[in-house]
């Protein structure tokens, strides 16, 4: 079945590692459908109408200036290298919006409008207290209640391979994310998946109960048996244990559920999930979340 992501563009070169990351990971880039996807920004002294913050006069003429030069040159760029890469021209469309509810809301806005199999986003590649700071898309976007898969790209080092690590748990979203794997990698023969259970003391799950809930979920939603793997590691720190796994197997991707809400103060410096101590700490793989 062909796959429709959305991929969000910018002007920041580095937010095209997600077109790089899509490029390596799928073999055939026949299969999937993508649609390129612009914020405008807004700028601070646009005037809006205080009922609905549409923009004036004057600030529609700006809009439309970002998106005929800047909006719309990023976009043709981004197309054109794709397509070039070996993408149908046909499956490849762009859409500029301007922002009005800020940038993280248009990109929600538009997942769920377009019922999009995954986001993709590019990630720069600063560090976690410099993004703290600037509070970046990608970590914004995690605190949002989500009914769609997000995928954060990193810079992508050549070596890797095409494989992914599936962290499971007992979560409902980590089951999500399994059925999210086994679907996209449906009928994709280079593609391994390694089930991945990091047990911390004093857990009670059962990790024979959780990989066989997972396999089962993988199966169903198309993945070849002889391709999926499980691996438990002993350890107390499950970020440092996924990282370590990632890292060592030289893996693409690596998938995971996120069962947490907005952070409180505390966890912006000291992250409680798993999925905010990896987004700070990721160089090479693909983070997939689903909440």
């Amino acid at each position: 079945m062909e796959k429709h992501l959305l991929l969000t563009i910018s002007n920041d070169q580095e937010t095209s590692y997600n077109l790089r990351f899509i490029r390596h990971f799928f073999e055939n880039l026949c299969d999937i459908r993508l649609t390129l996807f612009y914020v405008a920004p807004r700028a601070p002294e646009w005037q809006l109408d205080s009922k609905d913050l549409s923009p004036n006069r004057q600030a529609v003429a700006q809009i439309e200036k970002i998106k005929d030069s800047t909006g719309k040159r990023a976009l043709e760029n981004a197309k054109k290298w794709i397509v070039a890469e070996g993408c149908e021209l046909a499956k490849v469309h762009t859409k500029v919006v301007y922002s009005k509810h800020g940038t993280v809301n248009e990109i929600i806005k538009e997942a769920h409008h377009g019922l999009y199999d995954a986001c993709v986003l590019g990630r720069r590649g600063v560090s976690w207290f410099g993004e703290l700071i600037e509070d970046s898309v990608s970590h914004r976007i995690l605190w949002k209640e989500l009914d769609f898969p997000v995928w954060i790209c990193r810079r992508p080092e050549t070596g890797l391979n095409r494989n992914v690590l599936l962290c499971v748990d007992d979560t409902e979203s980590s089951m999500r994310m399994a059925d999210h794997v086994g679907y996209m990698l449906e009928g994709m023969r280079r593609h391994k998946v390694t089930m991945f259970h990091a047990r911390t003391p004093g857990s009670t799950a059962d990790p024979a109960a959780l990989f066989a809930q997972a396999r089962s979920l993988l199966l169903e939603a198309g993945m070849d048996e002889d391709l999926i793997e499980e691996e438990v590691a002993e350890s107390r720190n499950a970020v440092g244990a996924i990282l370590d796994k990632g890292k060592k197997g030289r893996y693409t991707a690596v998938a995971m559920g996120r069962a947490a809400g907005a952070p409180g103060t505390m966890e912006r410096f000291f992250p409680g999930s798993v999925s905010t101590g990896l987004l700070r700490r990721v160089e090479d793989f693909a983070l997939w979340i689903s909440k």
